[in-house]
């Protein structure tokens, strides 16, 4: 496929450096990172992990989102969400995942509510003895409801129910990627690393390939930095790119790849809603889920996925191997730098980062767009 032009010419004519938009000082400073919760986190999608994590008929598995308390249930498979929170004083109900489960009691007052978020019984509420659930009136009585849904094997989340659909926020990826069909999608592994690091300085680090040559050293010779460019889909969606992709061949003989209707000589990587990273390559692909644990540290979770046939086929065992321990190489190098960024950039050494227009574009986009929703 044709791609944007990522200029690498050595002998190119000096360009001037751009400082960053964003302040050093507001990556270790927890009253900014509160901004991000509420600008971003709080009423986009977040990717808070593969279908398979939750409960697969029935039942329900608490977790977080955007600091937040929220529970995801299952009935029959359909998933559902709901704040974490007893509305009748307001207790976090449960802190553990249950299976075949179709209600659940909150430990406070003994409230106990089905799975579709309805107050079944509110126990001597109306005095000792009563099993009676209030009327409604005016008031919510049931569990309050989040947005839940889901694309590929990807379950989001979205605490604002009158934002853009799950839909319309990954448009831009999904057309750009029209072509391939995932249908064989299988997971196949999963990888977790915690950061003592901001959120942002992981998004930085994956939308730029400027670090290639230098950081991963191997990386470079399966997929070299001249052949990189830049990709700017929506204000809140950029990526990366390369090509040729060289996958793994062993004995001649290369993974399968993607069904599509274009040869799949390419990979392309793109940041999609505040926590979603995203990587297609010609024979696997890979999603990364972040999870914020105030201004200094945060979860990573990284889930990889092949075609159906290679996933599981015994013949392809080792191109598998070889596969993830490449990608665990080249996230062990980022795990360790990006600390190091963090470090940096909270020791009061430096007022802001200095920036290419060139080779850092995309951190630009993106810390723009930080800085623009959060100075609102």
């Amino acid at each position: 496929m044709p791609r944007p032009t990522f200029p690498l010419d050595r002998g190119a004519p000096p360009v001037d450096v751009v400082p960053a938009p964003l302040p050093a000082k507001q990556y270790g400073d927890r009253e900014q990172l509160a901004r991000e919760m509420a600008a971003l986190w709080a009423t986009g999608w977040v990717f808070v992990g593969p279908r398979r994590s939750f409960p697969a008929q029935r039942g329900y598995r608490p977790i977080t989102v955007a600091g937040q308390p929220v529970l995801i249930t299952a009935d029959q498979g359909d998933l559902q969400g709901f704040f974490n929170v007893c509305a009748h004083r307001g207790c976090q109900l449960t802190d553990t995942a249950a299976e075949d489960r179709s209600t659940l009691s909150c430990p406070y007052h003994a409230w106990v509510y089905g799975i579709d978020g309805s107050l079944r019984s509110a126990r001597d509420f109306s005095g000792a003895g009563s099993n009676n659930v209030p009327p409604a009136g005016d008031r919510v009585t049931g569990l309050t409801p989040v947005a839940v849904d889901t694309w590929l094997d990807f379950v989001f989340v979205n605490l604002d129910r009158v934002a853009p659909t799950l839909e319309e926020a990954l448009k831009p990826i999904t057309q750009r990627w029209k072509h391939v069909d995932f249908t064989p999608l299988r997971h196949v592994a999963t990888l977790e690393y915690d950061f003592e690091a901001i959120w942002k300085l992981i998004v930085e680090n994956f939308l730029e390939s400027y670090n290639v040559p230098f950081l991963h050293k191997a990386l470079d010779k399966y997929s070299p930095a001249t052949g990189r460019y830049q990709v700017h889909l929506a204000q809140d969606i950029n990526g990366i790119g390369t090509q040729p992709y060289e996958g793994v061949v062993l004995d001649g003989i290369p993974l399968p790849q993607w069904p599509s209707e274009n040869n799949l000589d390419y990979a392309e990587y793109f940041n999609g809603t505040p926590n979603f990273l995203l990587g297609l390559m010609p024979d696997h692909l890979f999603a990364w889920s972040l999870e914020p644990d105030g201004p200094h540290r945060t979860k990573e979770v990284l889930h990889s996925y092949f075609p159906e046939g290679s996933a599981t086929d015994p013949a392809y065992e080792e191109h598998r191997r070889i596969t993830l321990e490449r990608w665990q190489q080249v996230n062990d190098e980022d795990h360790d730098i990006v600390q190091r960024m963090h470090k940096g950039l909270i020791s009061g050494a430096l007022t802001r980062a200095q920036l290419s227009p060139v080779m850092e574009r995309n951190i630009l986009r993106f810390q723009n767009h930080v800085l623009e929703v959060t100075s609102a």
